[in-house]
C-alpha cells in the first residue's frame, strides 16, 4: 500500500506555513528589542499657593491627613505652625512658604502634612494639596534654569517640565531644612 501524495494545495500551504514561520523566526524582534531599566526617582507631588512642587520620596516617610491636630506653641518662629503628637512622639510642623517666597496662607492651616527627614531633623511639612506619589524617569528631570527666581534657586534641585505650560520644581529637602535651622524661614 502506498500513501497518496498530499494534494498540491495542501503541500503548498504546508510549505507556505513553514516558510512563513521561518521568516518570522529570522526576523523576530526578540533580538532587536533592548530592555533597559531606566533609573527612576519616586516623587511626592504637591501644591503650595497653587504652585507645583515635589519632594524626593526617599525624604518623605509618611503622609498625614489634614485632620491631624496641630498644637500651637508660643514663642516658636512664624514658620513653625506648632507640634503634633504622632505615636508617642512630638513632631514639629513647619511651613516652607517664607523660604520659597510664597505668601503665608491666612486663617487656619488646611491641607495634609508630609513627615520629612533631612539635614538631621524630622518634621511635618504642611502642604495645601497632595497631587500624586509617582516614579519618574530621572531623564525627565532637568537642571533648574538660570531664570529661576533667586528666592527659589537655593532650594530647587531639578525641574520637571510636565508640558508646554506646566513645570514642577523638585525641592531639595536638605537645603530647605538647613535654611530653616539657620532661621532663614
Amino acid at each position: 500500500m502506498t500513501s497518496e501524495p498530499p494534494h498540491d494545495s495542501q503541500a503548498n500551504n504546508l510549505q507556505h506555513a513553514q516558510s512563513l514561520n521561518e521568516i518570522l523566526e529570522a526576523h523576530s524582534d526578540a533580538e532587536s528589542v533592548v530592555d533597559v531599566d531606566e533609573p527612576t526617582q519616586q516623587l511626592v507631588l504637591f501644591r503650595l499657593n497653587g504652585q507645583r512642587f515635589g519632594l524626593p520620596g526617599s525624604a518623605v516617610s509618611e503622609i498625614l491627613p489634614s485632620d491631624q491636630p496641630v498644637y500651637y506653641v508660643p514663642g516658636l518662629p512664624a514658620s513653625t505652625e506648632g507640634v503634633l503628637h504622632l505615636r508617642g512622639k512630638i513632631e514639629s510642623v513647619i511651613s516652607f512658604h517664607s523660604l520659597l517666597g510664597l505668601p503665608i496662607p491666612e486663617g487656619n492651616s488646611q491641607g495634609m502634612i508630609l513627615l520629612v527627614a533631612a539635614a538631621g531633623i524630622r518634621s511635618g511639612v504642611r502642604i495645601e494639596q497632595l497631587d500624586d506619589v509617582c516614579d519618574l524617569p530621572q531623564s525627565m528631570l532637568q537642571p533648574p534654569p538660570e531664570t529661576l527666581s533667586s528666592t527659589l534657586r537655593p532650594y530647587v534641585s531639578a525641574l520637571w517640565q510636565i508640558d508646554e505650560r506646566q513645570a514642577l520644581a523638585l525641592l531639595d529637602p536638605e537645603a530647605l531644612f538647613n535654611a530653616y535651622q539657620q532661621g532663614l524661614g
